[in-house]
């Protein structure tokens, strides 16, 4: 069973890139050291940080939704080898 905790665990850790992602935009929106920027350059920027992040949810939803899809299929067919016992 742990090694579906450890998965489970790699998959929030991989996860995490959406705050990163997240960090580094609050990052140009508010260190002093961007300001002045061209207007339309920051705005191209955020959309694609934005965009980055949307993609990462997608697939980490993705992920998880077959990871859980798995773990039910593994808790089934534990519970049928059990009645067979």
């Amino acid at each position: 069973m742990s090694r579906i905790f450890d998965l489970e665990q790699e998959i929030f850790e991989c996860w995490r890139i959406t705050n990163d992602i997240d960090m580094v935009t609050t990052w140009f929106v508010e260190d002093p050291k961007w300001e002045g920027m061209d207007p339309a350059l920051t705005d191209a920027l955020m959309n694609k940080y934005f965009a980055l992040k949307e993609l990462y949810e997608l697939r980490f939803e993705k992920l998880w939704a077959t990871f859980e899809d798995h773990c039910g299929e593994h808790h089934r067919m534990r519970a049928v080898m059990e009645e067979e016992l």
